[in-house]
Parts: C-alpha cells; structure tokens; sequence
C-alpha cells in the first residue's frame, strides 16, 4: 500500500510525502492517500512530494526525509498509521528547543510502549539507547539525519569491531541487534528506520522517550509490512498526553534499567520466533514470494500470517 508520510517543524510549513503504488490494483488507494493533502487545514505553507513509482520503504521514506531536512533544520515525523495525540506534538516542540544544540541527543521519540513501568522514574521522559526500529511519531534535527547512511557502510566493519560488543546491555539483545543489522545491510528486510539506530550508536547518542505513551500504531491490520497481526504485542491503544508542564529529569543519563526491560518486552526475540524467522529465511526472507504468499492467502482465509 502506498505510504505516507508528514513532518512538521513548526506552525508555519508541512511537508506531504506520498510513495507510488507498487501495481495498479493499488493506485486508487495511493489516489486516496494523496487527496489527504488537500484536508491540512490549518495555516502553513503545504509543500507534497509524490512518487510516480514505489521505490518501498527503505528508499521512499529515507529519500522523503532527505527531502525534509534539505529544508528543514529540524521537525516532527509521522508516518502512515500513526494516531499521535494532541499533547504529542507540544512535547515536540518543547524539546526540539530545548536540545536543539545537544549533540548527545539523537531523537526524540512519541511512542512508549512500556507506559506501565513502576521502576524508578525521573521526570516526564527518559534517555534511552537501546531501542530498535518503530517509530511511530518522532522528532529530530537536521544535525542528526546528516549522518544517515541508508546504506550502512559503516556496519561491515563495525560488525567485527570489538567495540560493538561492549555497548550492549546483554547477549539476548546483541544477537537480536546483529540479527537486524546484518538483514537490513544484505537487503532481506525492507527497512529505512534501524539505519538511523545504528548511526545513533556509532555517535553514542540518546533518544528521548516519553513517561506515557503519545502515538498509537492503528496499522495492525495485515496490510503493514512489519505490523503483520493482531496479536503482535506491540498492538496497544494506549496513547494519552501528558500533563503540563513537563517535568524535566535532572540528569542527562541512559537508563539502562528500564531499556533492557523494554527490549526484552518488545524488541527481543522469543523462542518460538526464533524458530518462526529461521525457517521464514530459509523460504526467502519476510518479503520472499513463499512468505509473502503464505501470508496472502492466510488473510483471504481470514487467519493471521
């Protein structure tokens, strides 16, 4: 399906970025998407960028964002099927001032699955750096995306550095971490966003992430490419904004504590996806045709892929 996707940086200019359709059995929808355009309703310079050809999530969304922060000196992401809040975009706005000259801080993410945590808490957001892919509602600077490499140069070498190995918080989420990297690098997962992730640890940098969840995800409908079903523990309705004024942590540090939780929650593999990957890599990867049409014919038989 044809994505979308929607930065804003201030009051004053929204960028409308729209792929092609991948065969035409999906043009009117991508028609459908386009047409959302002309619903921004309030004041602000429209500016669209739409493909004629689908150039998938890796190239699309990457090349979009290019085009953002050739623009742009900083700005707030949403993507397709994103629901962010109201109190989302505030709290955007409110950190992108207040660590745009911060070279420690990465990102600043709207989505926090993990919204029930009861371990110690500092404020209304905390600095993370273990966190991988979705991000559903964000904010950076163009500081930040000029790092980018969507091709992962860097990585190859990395991987075989020692130092990789001493920033992870435990073994489960270096061979996830490993995983990931080396199937986005060789092509076999169709991704722009762990690119960004990995340019985040190369430059030991921070993400900011919220107390309370900001951004639902509402595309957990079979249509994503990586938001497959329903039962997907990520699926949660929970965003909600959070009070004013935002409290600020003291202190400017990783916590470690509640990163390795989140992963092993949310990000970290269990057994029986362990075994559900492998064999999806021996047919092909996610995106081969075997997959892909085991998954096809399971949503026309009504059943999750």
């Amino acid at each position: 399906m044809c994505s979308r996707l929607c930065a804003r940086p201030g009051p004053h200019a929204c960028y409308f970025a729209a792929g092609g359709p991948r065969n035409e059995e999906e043009r009117p929808r991508c028609e459908e998407v386009r047409a959302l355009a002309t619903e921004v309703d309030w004041p602000c310079e429209l500016r669209t960028r739409f493909n004629e050809r689908n150039l998938g999530l890796r190239k699309g969304v990457s090349s979009a964002l290019d085009w953002f922060f050739e623009n742009e000196e900083e700005g707030i992401v949403l993507e397709d099927d994103t629901l962010p809040v109201p109190g989302f975009f505030s709290f955007c706005e409110e950190l992108l001032a207040r660590y745009r000259n911060d070279e420690r801080i990465w990102a600043l993410m709207g989505n926090n699955l993990m919204d029930d945590w009861n371990g110690p808490i500092d404020g209304d957001y905390y600095f993370s750096a273990h966190g991988y892919g979705a991000p559903w509602g964000w904010a950076s600077w163009r500081r930040v995306w000029k790092h980018y490499d969507v091709d992962m140069k860097q990585w190859p070498k990395l991987r075989e550095s020692p130092l990789l190995k001493d920033f992870f918080l435990n073994s489960h989420e270096e061979e996830v971490a490993r995983i990931i990297f080396d199937r986005v690098h060789d092509g076999r997962m169709n991704s722009w966003s762990y690119q960004l992730d990995l340019t985040r640890i190369i430059n030991h940098g921070l993400n900011i992430l919220p107390r309370l969840n900001l951004v639902d995800n509402i595309g957990f409908d079979g249509d994503g490419t990586h938001t497959t079903t329903a039962d997907d523990p990520r699926n949660k309705r929970t965003a909600r904004s959070m009070p004013e004024p935002l409290r600020h942590p003291e202190l400017i540090m990783l916590d470690a504590q509640r990163d390795a939780a989140y992963f092993d929650q949310y990000i970290g593999y269990t057994t029986a996806e362990r075994i559900k990957n492998t064999v999806k890599m021996v047919l092909g990867g996610q995106e081969g045709p075997l997959v892909q049409g085991v998954i096809k014919l399971k949503r026309k038989l009504g059943k999750k892929a």
